[in-house]
């Protein structure tokens, strides 16, 4: 068995797409339990106007 531990690959910004990590995020968005990162502001307020639109794709 496998225990290495891998470091985090990245997170797929829920509006834009782009790959980004906690580390680069340039925000971040608590959503029912779920930590969301995105690439700019302007994804993140997209994104907490309407979550659902964005989570359904």
């Amino acid at each position: 068995m496998n225990n290495e531990h891998k470091p985090e690959a990245g997170n797929l910004d829920p509006v834009c797409g782009m790959t980004v990590t906690k580390e680069n995020a340039a925000c971040s968005y608590d959503y029912n339990g779920k930590t969301y990162y995105f690439c700019a502001a302007s994804c993140k307020d997209d994104f907490a106007a309407d979550p659902a639109k964005y989570l359904t794709r």
